[in-house]
């Protein structure tokens, strides 16, 4: 057997508490939004829907804050099971981030007039005086990254690399870490 063939195409890096702190301020630069997912109300999988993050990306200190309206279905999931994941992408910098955390709902006008940015009213017309305008909290615990810090070019020259060579060609980093 080759001695390759048990190593893992992937490069495998796993960052804890301030190194991954660190890695996750340095992805979320990235994004604008997260596919949120809960388990869905009747326990019959997964509900899965774009949020707006919100606040500077760069103070991630383990918590990341969304908007939502306190009638929504995510709110009523989160209050019946707080386990929550994230998933963000980037495709034109070849960037993605998954976190796991729990999320719970907040009702806190100071965080909220902090956060608050003219796009909320896309979603919410009335502003910070919407009745059913509310914060949504999660605080991540775990996750996974893969990033290739020269985007689409360096994606294109492990793929000339593999098609040249017939080896899987490796295009940036991925890991696991535990914040």
């Amino acid at each position: 057997m080759d001695q390759t063939s048990n190593k893992t195409i992937e490069q495998d890096q796993h960052l804890t508490h301030d190194a991954a702190i660190a890695k996750v301020r340095q992805l979320l630069s990235g994004f604008q939004a997260a596919m949120f997912i809960t388990q869905a109300i009747d326990g019959a999988g997964l509900h899965i829907r774009p949020m707006g993050l919100q606040g500077d990306p760069s103070v991630f200190g383990g918590t990341l804050w969304f908007f939502a309206d306190d009638r929504s279905r995510k709110v009523r999931e989160i209050e019946k099971e707080p386990h929550a994941t994230l998933v963000f992408q980037n495709d034109d910098t070849s960037r993605y981030l998954q976190l796991n955390g729990s999320a719970t709902s907040v009702r806190d006008r100071n965080k909220m007039r902090e956060l608050y940015t003219p796009r909320v009213q896309t979603w919410f017309p009335d502003g910070l005086d919407d009745p059913h305008l509310m914060l949504i909290r999660f605080d991540a615990t775990s996750g996974s990254f893969w990033d290739s810090p020269g985007g689409m070019l360096q994606v294109m020259a492990a793929f000339t690399k593999a098609v040249v060579t017939g080896t899987p060609g490796r295009s940036g980093r991925a890991g696991t870490m535990d914040l």
